[in-house]
């Protein structure tokens, strides 16, 4: 009688998948819960601009429509925040009597486009040569390790600058065009995720490499190995799910370090250039200050800054929530 109570009372125990584990822990996390809030909120506020573009077509995005042709009549262009021609007037004119509001929500489009497509880049690169150099060690570790020995010894910027420099002039940007790809990305949106593709790999690869080195010598990869079971599996089904947390927090940091390098490339002038983003938004706004014009820096600014913020912390939450190592 004793063994049936004990089957039934091991039958109640809730089986708990790593998603759900991960999921319970994120949610004890108040202020986690609210920044993922505030990040799917410019996720959406991105992806219904990124429906707009496609609706309306690039040659004629809603951004470009004025207040003035709205039926809104203002005797200047650059009008600042005003309530009487709420929505589009709260966050004033630009120097073109653009809505400002309306410049903003579209330069969300191309931060999560710079963002997502850059750390995924990134991310291919970094995992990919750590998971090589950590595993297979020898000549391939020597390899790798010379490789973003070299990266990281050249400056960050100097590189990225020299890169997109590279990218937008010449044959590759020839090419490019004739090869239709610009209809889907810009070319300065492309050079931008190839440039943060090949710079900001360095970390990751570094930390993966150290972290597969660890783990190889396990007792349950050594028990792989001699059940026979191949490089490729031991690597996909029993190191890169202990590794994987390593993963989200970069992806988190290389999306920040990714909007931040469109705004300092685009700023400089090797950037996005016939798109609305919070780079060009800033860009311009170094002689709008001059003349008391501050609504366009601190709206772009003020986005960046609360999206960078949201990043961050959502993505250390998740490390601390996906780390095998946290699960006490």
């Amino acid at each position: 009688m004793s063994g049936v109570e004990a089957v039934g009372s091991v039958s109640e125990i809730e089986v708990r998948t790593p998603g759900r584990e991960a999921w319970r822990r994120l949610r004890k996390d108040r202020f986690a819960l609210f920044f993922l809030g505030m990040f799917a909120a410019f996720f959406l506020i991105a992806l219904g601009a990124q429906v707009d573009v496609l609706l309306e077509g690039r040659g004629n995005p809603s951004y470009s429509k004025s207040l003035m042709e709205m039926g809104y009549a203002f005797e200047e262009t650059h009008h600042p925040p005003t309530f009487e021609a709420f929505p589009l007037g709260i966050l004033g004119l630009d120097w073109n009597g653009r809505s400002v509001l309306l410049r903003v929500l579209q330069g969300a489009r191309i931060a999560f486009m710079v963002g997502v497509l850059g750390a995924l880049c990134s991310i291919v690169i970094g995992m990919s040569l750590g998971l090589l150099a950590g595993f297979f060690g020898g000549w391939v570790d020597a390899l790798v390790v010379y490789v973003y020995s070299t990266v990281a010894s050249i400056p960050y910027l100097l590189l990225m600058l020299a890169l997109a420099f590279v990218l937008k002039q010449g044959d590759f940007a020839r090419i490019y065009r004739e090869s239709g790809l610009s209809g889907f990305l810009s070319l300065g949106l492309f050079n931008i995720v190839c440039v943060i593709g090949a710079t900001s790999w360095v970390t990751l690869c570094r930390l993966v490499r150290g972290e597969v080195m660890k783990v190889r010598e396990l007792d349950y990869v050594n028990a792989a190995r001699c059940l026979g079971f191949g490089n490729l599996r031991i690597l996909f089904r029993h190191i890169l799910p202990n590794v994987f947390h390593l993963v989200i927090i970069n992806f988190s940091l290389t999306f920040v370090i990714a909007i931040k390098s469109e705004v300092i490339l685009t700023f400089l002038g090797v950037g996005v250039d016939k798109e609305p983003s919070w780079g060009q938004m800033i860009a311009y706004a170094k002689n709008e200050l001059m003349q008391g014009i501050w609504w366009p820096l601190a709206s772009a600014g003020g986005l960046l800054f609360l999206l960078t913020l949201s990043v961050n912390y959502v993505g250390d939450a998740l490390r601390d929530a996906l780390d095998p190592k946290l699960k006490h």
